[in-house]
């Protein structure tokens, strides 16, 4: 099973919290989706290809 909140504040949310408490293996917040997202407005805005590994090791540091 997987559970996908797509809120990506805060990154933990209510269901994501039960679903892990409930054993769901896959829980995921919105932030990848919201990268996702980001970088094709940005190709689609500028004609570049946005450092995707770049923003995702930020938007993933455990200091974000």
């Amino acid at each position: 099973m997987i559970v996908f909140d797509t809120v990506y504040a805060p990154r933990e949310t209510k269901l994501m919290k039960v679903a892990k408490e409930a054993g769901v293996d896959h829980v995921l917040n919105g932030l990848g989706m919201m990268l996702e997202q980001g970088a094709e407005a940005f190709k689609l805005w500028t004609g570049e290809d946005m450092p995707v590994d770049y923003i995702r090791e930020l938007l993933f540091s455990e200091d974000n």
